[in-house]
């Protein structure tokens, strides 16, 4: 399988990902994320992730 490296292609893979992170960062400040925060406070995983994002 050969990978599209032209500028192009690597030009809308950058886009989707810019995209992308701005969804989940969008996503961790809404209030559904906070309300997973409050409900499950000791769960590691939630604990890293709110760890990761500074909250």
């Amino acid at each position: 399988m050969k990978i599209d490296m032209s500028r192009d292609a690597v030009s809308l893979r950058l886009r989707q990902a810019a995209q992308l992170r701005k969804t989940c960062l969008a996503l961790a400040r809404s209030k559904a994320s906070l309300a997973i925060r409050m409900r499950h406070s000791e769960n590691k995983s939630v604990q890293r992730t709110s760890l990761a994002l500074g909250r």
